[in-house]
């Protein structure tokens, strides 16, 4: 029986930067076919990874897996660019939830998204596989999802996807593999509250949502990544190690995406009154600084086009626009 990785699916986007990676459970030889190439992988303890080559931009395609007599056949399917949205709550916020006018929620079938199913939370209302936009269903879209891959449509003309794969009141060590996080635990008195509330412990112990959400997207290939969290790891002592854990996590998923060089765009975390403090200034630093010390990274600053006073800046376009800025130039 066949069972592929969840970014494999009809209206799926692949990256035109590298090898097309196909990915799932078989228990034969497995043939992949797609835009006139052919590969064949076999199995080991079940899974299998086929790599076709690198495909240019372009589409429609068909893609047909192969095992053991039987056949999986997805269509509708782009190459062009194709990028991980994960972080927390500002990141999922949805363009429904934002102060953008209905009239601006349009429909392109060359913009699409994947949305992440999360296992602790039942009928999650994006889950099942790639969706094109249409502007009856992008209200439930993340904002910046939806307004920066509009704004990437507008500046390359090519398909573009999303895959949004966030949870809210994360905190980054939920992000990171087990191992790796334990380098970086803390006493519980000096963690933000996030860590421990109890409506938060299904996500929120360390290399939970890497095991779980992150892990199993790849080997998928993306464009780049987009990362928008911070707001829960805010204490003064977890803001002091929060840059080493940021580069952490994107060495880790840059491994994973078997490519050193994958762009990596941080969204600064915007101000917030009630939160004008020590620990929430140290993180807004950290997230800044990556630019300087991580090759490949971008910072975009979020705090003056975002209202400080709420968690939840419902104005998400101007910043979009810079994230589609720093994704395409």
């Amino acid at each position: 029986m066949i069972k592929l990785s969840p970014l494999i699916g009809d209206h799926a986007v692949f990256a035109d930067n590298g090898p097309v990676p196909v990915s799932g459970l078989s228990d034969g030889p497995v043939t992949v076919s797609f835009a006139g190439k052919t590969v064949t992988a076999t199995p080991e303890n079940g899974v299998f990874a086929a790599y076709l080559p690198q495909t240019p931009a372009g589409g429609p395609y068909t893609l047909t897996v192969e095992s053991n007599g039987e056949t999986v056949e997805y269509g509708d399917i782009y190459v062009g660019r194709v990028y991980l949205l994960a972080g927390q709550s500002n990141a999922e916020f949805r363009l429904e939830e934002s102060d953008t006018d209905r009239s601006e929620y349009m429909t392109d079938p060359y913009l699409r998204n994947c949305f992440i199913p999360r296992p602790w939370i039942q009928n999650d209302i994006m889950s099942g596989g790639w969706r094109t936009a249409r502007a009856e269903n992008v209200g439930s879209w993340s904002a910046v999802a939806y307004l920066t891959g509009k704004a990437v449509r507008e500046k390359t003309g090519g398909a573009v996807g999303f895959v949004s794969c966030f949870q809210g009141a994360s905190v980054i060590e939920s992000w990171l593999p087990r191992e790796k996080a334990a380098a970086f635990s803390l006493p519980p008195d000096r963690l933000h509250i996030d860590h421990t509330y109890p409506e938060y412990a299904s996500w929120n112990s360390p290399g939970v949502i890497y095991e779980t959400m992150l892990s199993p997207l790849f080997p998928f290939r993306f464009s780049g990544v987009v990362w928008y969290q911070g707001e829960s790891d805010t204490t003064v002592s977890e803001a002091e190690i929060y840059g080493d854990e940021l580069g952490c996590l994107i060495s880790t998923v840059r491994d994973k995406n078997n490519d050193p060089s994958l762009p990596f765009t941080v969204v600064q975390i915007a101000d917030f009154d009630l939160r004008n403090d020590d620990g929430w200034h140290l993180i807004q630093a950290a997230q800044a600084a990556a630019s300087k010390h991580i090759p490949f990274c971008k910072t975009v600053r979020s705090a003056d086009v975002c209202q400080s006073a709420v968690i939840h800046p419902p104005t998400k376009s101007f910043l979009s626009n810079r994230i589609a800025k720093a994704l395409t130039e």
